[in-house]
């Protein structure tokens, strides 16, 4: 589950070992939160390491050999969602329309859904990496990222010339049970071009939210190994190197917009050399 409470020295050791980011830090200001934990300010100047080591994964992963490992596509379809669901549910603080729901493609694919293989060996995770969000006009975005591993960063950046206060907080992972939320940083954005960065350190999901706007997120994922992704514009997330074998595979769109998260679950089978393919249905 999600550290609970991740100071500046935490911060501070994740994106060191990342190799990531040079940084600063701030003191609290009177924006941070008391007891929950409070985000690390970036050097305007940071620049990524190019020698970014390995991305971490969960304790009891273990990277194997794929060289005949399958390619594997889950469609994430939601044939029955309402067409409120849809639509704006209507205005930000500043004035701009909320994002909807949901969005559904032609084919009722559903776009940003987290689709998980359920798997403890596989492939080799890729080059840690720092996840982006943005904050502007009243909205944070995009609605779903998944980072490369764990070890990295969650950076939230202000792109708004108004201040703006954003809250971070840890679900767990929520894709597979009832999320808990637990507080992880509160921030003040005082100017365009400011950013602050949270530790992915362990596997969970982070909703990024506006101070008080919860129900508008965007949720990015620390995932527990290379097999995570979202869906595409028309409900795809793709996989290659799928180690031959049966596994289960979740599909979870984040709560948003008033509306409660909706899952779906089913199983696929790989086999070697071969493509594979899974549509799941969501359900509320």
């Amino acid at each position: 589950m999600i550290a609970r409470g991740a100071t500046i020295g935490v911060i501070a050791a994740a994106l060191l070992a990342c190799g990531g980011k040079r940084t600063t830090t701030t003191a609290p200001g009177p924006h941070d939160a008391g007891d929950a934990g409070t985000a690390l300010a970036l050097d305007a100047a940071a620049t990524v390491d190019a020698a970014a080591p390995i991305a971490g994964t969960a304790p009891g992963y273990r990277v194997i050999d794929v060289s005949h490992g399958g390619t594997v596509a889950i469609t994430v379809t939601w044939p029955s969602a309402p067409a409120a669901l849809r639509r704006s549910p209507g205005r930000t603080a500043c004035g701009g329309e909320r994002a909807p729901r949901v969005r559904i493609a032609t084919l009722h694919g559903v776009a940003d859904a987290l689709v998980v293989l359920d798997l403890d060996a596989g492939k080799a995770p890729p080059l840690a990496a720092p996840v982006r969000v943005s904050v502007r006009d009243c909205a944070v975005t995009p609605p779903m990222q998944v980072a490369p591993g764990l070890g990295a960063a969650l950076e939230i950046q202000s792109a708004d010339l108004t201040a703006m206060t954003v809250v971070a907080t840890g679900l767990g992972p929520a894709w597979a049970d009832a999320a808990t939320a637990v507080a992880m940083a509160r921030a003040h954005l005082p100017v365009l071009g400011h950013a602050v960065a949270v530790p992915l350190d362990a596997p969970g999901s982070i909703a990024v939210a506006l101070d008080g706007a919860l129900d508008d997120a965007a949720v990015v994922i620390a995932p527990p190994h290379p097999y995570v992704a979202a869906t595409d514009e028309v409900g795809v997330a793709r996989f290659d190197s799928v180690p031959a074998g049966t596994y289960p595979v979740r599909a979870w769109l984040p709560a948003r917009g008033g509306h409660p998260a909706v899952a779906a679950t089913g199983s696929i089978t790989v086999a070697a050399d071969s493509d594979a393919a899974l549509t799941l249905v969501l359900a509320p």
